[in-house]
């Protein structure tokens, strides 16, 4: 691409950017569409911490049950009577 089209289209670009929008319910004026985007926003924010907490505990569940199995095997058992 040559300088002269990457300017214009970079113009282009300043000139227009309402075209540029993201989606029609960003911008959108009815209450509605409004809260969905919110609703979303906030559900896709919180999605990935909570992936990574129940990992976290499945994980430390793990390592706990792994570590009483440990301390069952060291246990000396009583003689018997």
């Amino acid at each position: 691409m040559s300088r002269a089209a990457l300017a214009i289209a970079f113009a282009l670009a300043l000139l227009v950017p309402g075209a540029a929008e993201a989606c029609s319910v960003c911008f959108s004026t009815t209450e509605e569409n409004r809260w969905a985007f919110i609703g979303t926003t906030v559900f896709m924010s919180v999605l990935p911490l909570g992936i990574l907490f129940g990992i976290g505990t499945w994980l430390r569940s793990k390592v706990l049950e792994m570590e009483r199995h440990h301390e069952a095997a060291r246990l000396p058992t009583p003689p018997a009577p």
